[in-house]
């Protein structure tokens, strides 16, 4: 059991440390300057600690009876929209821009650029030419020099236009994957390519919590299963037997299976350490294992009635006989 542990842990850690990247890696990619960079990456760090500790915080606060565990809960499902929505939007950045670097290597791109490059000189050129005709008195030739440069830019929109049209096949396997899918259910590759980022974000942050809450029920119940072994009875005196027929927290412990730490803390309940009303969220935060721990104590010594119902609260049947 303890190897699966670790592994979920592992797990757990590998996820909240991808999702982490993806977010602050979009966060960054924020035009602000370092220093406003710093402050996003910062930001996009709290926001995914916050997003993977509400959860598993959130029910501890929970089962110990505190409110501000539902406003952690109820935080937590914004705070993966946020997170999934960021993955998405880190995963199409790099993607475009591996593609955009991929297509100024091309064949084509280059031969465009070429053609640019002649185009503007030519421009250039009869930019010159129109300049001396018209100091030099030359109106018509200038006039109809400036038709040829019409025509040139003309020429210059058209190539910048082919320029940003410019595509080429993917050549990683992720994205020849996606055209693969678009080619075979008639749909436009973005369309998938964006269907399949968001599925991925979407598990990767699902997968993530449920194995950090499991690794983290699994650390926390480990302790708590082995304090509730029964106590092994052994034989006691004939004074003890008999202290023990008119001590009822005694035999409620020979008859249930509190454990060592419940039954030190029933004893101090029944003595008034707590006082003569004990107050149960009081001493889940006290007591170690919270309610788990003390929920079954307050059940036992009510049975034996040692405890008694006041009101919303309990007393000790001691202290309510004397009064």
């Amino acid at each position: 059991m303890k190897f699966w542990r670790y592994v979920t842990g592992l797990a757990a850690l590998i996820f909240c440390g991808t999702s982490l990247v993806f977010t602050v890696g979009l966060w960054i990619s924020i035009p602000g300057g370092v220093g406003g960079q710093l402050v996003a990456g910062l930001t996009a760090t709290a926001l995914e600690l916050c997003k993977f500790s509400f959860a598993p915080f959130g029910l501890w606060l929970r089962a110990q009876g505190r409110a501000v565990g539902y406003a952690l809960l109820a935080l937590w499902p914004l705070l993966v929209v946020i997170s999934i929505a960021a993955t998405v939007g880190f995963l199409e950045s790099r993607t475009t821009q591996q593609r955009e670097l991929n297509a100024r290597g091309s064949l084509e791109y280059r031969t465009l650029q070429q053609q640019l490059a002649s185009v503007q000189q030519q421009i250039d050129t009869l930019n010159s030419v129109i300049a001396t005709d018209a100091a030099n008195g030359y109106r018509k030739r200038a006039i109809e020099t400036i038709e040829q440069l019409e025509k040139l830019e003309q020429q210059r929109s058209a190539v910048l236009a082919q320029l940003k049209t410019v595509r080429v096949a993917a050549s990683d396997s992720a994205g020849a994957t996606f055209a693969s899918l678009a080619t075979l259910t008639h749909a436009d590759a973005a369309e998938i390519q964006h269907r399949g980022f968001l599925a991925l974000a979407v598990v990767a942050d699902v997968v993530g919590l449920v194995a950090l809450l499991a690794f983290s029920s699994v650390s926390t119940a480990a302790p708590t299963v082995k304090t509730r072994q029964p106590i092994v009875e052994r034989p006691a005196p004939a004074a003890e037997q008999s202290a023990a027929a008119v001590d009822p927290v005694k035999t409620l412990a020979q008859s249930v299976a509190l454990n060592t730490e419940q039954w030190a803390l029933a004893e101090r309940i029944r003595q008034g350490d707590f006082g003569s009303r004990p107050v149960l969220r009081r001493i889940n935060r006290e007591v170690r294992g919270g309610n788990q721990v003390v929920k079954p104590v307050f059940e036992y010594l009510q049975r034996s009635g040692v405890l008694v119902r006041d009101g919303r609260g309990f007393a000790l049947a001691t202290m309510e006989t004397s009064q």
